[in-house]
């Protein structure tokens, strides 16, 4: 019994599961347009109620027309039917026009939310699953669930109340013969459905994380196009993306052959109904039980109800597919963030920019050692501080804790004596301007990625901004100067060019602090001396943490902070440093031997 109880609970804890996201699919997204619903519902019974009319009108047609050649319903009959067939396509456009407009409007909403809430996450929970995976569920699996609401609704609206409406003519045209249809179709169609639901559900989850697993594999691999090519790996990545496309089609072939085992099923079991009707009518009529149109009535009420009654039996197995999509789309909007504002939050006022780090410890997940252990370090108001060392030293985490892209294990950091876990988040970054190693352009006009800090600015703030970043030269040379789109991640510019635009853009945005991580490294040697005199001249007065590889950047920092393995080991200027003959001192020696080299 406990095996059986078993399959019981899970069978119960999937269908309320199924019920609660429809439930918060209705509530959330579909309540808005309950009044367009209500129209659409109110269409849907037109079209149940003429379609049920039609049978009679055969019924009479027979019996009155070609029995009792009765001329009078020869001119009511036509006229009849061509008025409800007029009236039933209204009604179905209609209903079809709107069910469209809901199922747009709300997966397009549905979208926003996902977007709003994958941009607005914490890095660290984002991070942990591939952007693949995230425009896999955007694009695919809303639409999937968009087609199920909307086929669930018309399904159960539509088709339903047709399917009732025909079973209700056929009971009022003869009960025993609509009781053969009853009790033999839907009772064994339902238990049929259900088991085909099951199926359907399994697959579907399977198949779309596989559709998932696509989406990563086509964007890692555009994105390492040239290291592919480079490495001789494109054979490889071929067979990886067949394995997995193989994959999702054996997934996708058992939720068609569910799909596609419903028609036959109610097709067969309608068979098998019509076939006992016909020996039962028959022998009524030879009894003078049954007239001809009375049985030929009934038939056509039969024949009609199959195509609903087919859109019915599908609806769990859509409906399935579905609750899958919805899941993993539900799954992703209430994943919580730990980086939030506080309840009413004020704004970072800024005095000075005064940064200070006490005492801070922080590791990233999955890690044993800790990134920063017991870091404490200042950044006086208006002077430029220096971060050198190793790679993996802990200098990018810090820049990352102070913009509070991930929170610190414990310790604090305060700009002007604020704690910035206080202020909200948007005053933070507001008052920073970073500059990445690996600088990131989006797909669009070159002036559009200065300006991306400052949406306002105007043509001559963007190219005061490129002057300073000595970008503006090689904008001007080409050949829609900013208005150039620079591709896909900037693909279209050198390293160099890309770097020069980042840095253009934090020089437009004007902030009062600014990050810099190894912001000279892509720049060839007179582009690196352009903008380092443009960086001096923009560092007056204002805070700045600088990360740097080349010493030779950060030699008149008015401070350098040393780290090794997430340790403070050394502070001082680059000559107090120097005359120390500590970690500094043997990296400027490498980089100088390096250089002469």
């Amino acid at each position: 019994m406990e095996p059986l109880q078993h399959i019981i609970d899970t069978y119960r804890h999937r269908k309320s599961r199924s019920y609660a996201l429809i439930e918060r699919m209705l509530r959330t997204y579909l309540r808005p347009y309950l009044w367009l619903l209500g129209l659409s519902v109110l269409a849907n019974v037109v079209v149940a109620g003429t379609t049920s009319a039609l049978p009679w009108f055969i019924q009479q047609a027979i019996d009155k027309v070609f029995g009792d050649q009765n001329t009078a319903m020869l001119l009511f009959i036509p006229a009849g039917v061509v008025a409800i067939s007029v009236v039933r396509g209204a009604a179905t456009y209609g209903s079809n026009v709107i069910m469209g407009f809901v199922g747009q409007r709300t997966t397009s909403n549905l979208q926003r939310d996902l977007f709003a809430h994958l941009v607005r996450g914490d890095l660290a929970r984002i991070t942990k699953q591939h952007s693949g995976e995230y425009i896999s569920i955007f694009m695919n699996d809303a639409t999937r669930l968009r087609d199920t609401v909307n086929t669930t609704i018309i399904n159960i609206v539509r088709h339903l109340l047709t399917v009732v409406a025909l079973t209700i003519f056929m009971y009022v045209m003869n009960v025993q013969m609509a009781l053969i249809y009853t009790m033999i179709v839907i009772p064994l169609g339902v238990v049929f459905m259900r088991r085909l639901g099951r199926v359907t559900r399994k697959a579907s989850r399977q198949g779309l994380e596989e559709i998932g697993g696509l989406s990563t594999l086509i964007s890692e691999t555009l994105g390492g196009l040239r290291i592919v090519k480079a490495y001789g790996q494109e054979a490889d990545q071929i067979t990886r993306a067949g394995s997995t496309i193989d994959t999702l089609l054996n997934y996708t072939m058992r939720s068609v052959r569910a799909r596609a085992a419903a028609s036959p099923a109610i097709e067969m079991l309608a068979g098998i109904a019509i076939g006992v009707i016909i020996f039962y009518g028959g022998y009524q009529s030879t009894q003078g039980n049954l007239t001809a149109g009375e049985f030929m009535g009934f038939i056509s009420a039969l024949l009609m109800a199959y195509q609903p009654l087919r859109a019915v039996a599908n609806l769990q197995t859509i409906l399935q597919e579905g609750v899958s999509a919805g899941e993993r789309i539900f799954t992703v909007l209430d994943a919580s963030d730990e980086i939030i504002d506080m309840t009413d939050a004020p704004s970072l006022d800024i005095q000075h920019g005064a940064i200070s780090f006490e005492n801070v410890t922080f590791g990233y997940a999955g890690r044993d050692t800790p990134a920063l252990d017991g870091i404490s370090l200042e950044v006086p108001a208006g002077q430029t501080v220096a971060l050198v060392g190793a790679s993996g030293s802990g200098k990018s985490t810090l820049l990352n804790l102070t913009l509070r892209f991930f929170d610190i294990d414990t310790g604090n950091i305060t700009i002007d004596g604020q704690n910035i876990r206080d202020v909200s988040l948007d005053s933070l970054r507001a008052a920073t301007a970073l500059v990445t190693q690996e600088p990131f352009l989006f797909d669009d006009t070159i002036a559009k990625n200065i300006a991306f800090g400052k949406v306002d600015a105007t043509r001559a703030d963007i190219e005061q901004a490129a002057r300073n970043a000595a970008a503006h030269e090689f904008i001007c040379a080409l050949p829609q100067g900013y208005e150039t789109h620079v591709g896909e991640g900037g693909i279209r510019l050198s390293g160099g060019q890309k770097q020069r635009l980042a840095i253009a853009r934090a020089i437009l945005k004007d902030a009062p602090i600014l990050l810099l991580d190894e912001a000279t490294s892509a720049l060839d040697t007179v582009s690196e001396a352009q903008v380092q005199k443009a960086l001096e001249k923009l560092l007056e007065g204002r805070t700045a943490l600088i990360i740097a590889h080349r010493l030779s950047t950060v030699m008149h920092a008015d401070r350098i902070y040393v780290l090794e393995q997430g340790r403070l080991r050394e502070t001082g200027t680059h000559g107090d440093l120097l005359a120390a003959d500590g970690l500094y001192a043997e990296l400027y020696r490498t980089q100088f031997q390096e250089s002469q080299d």
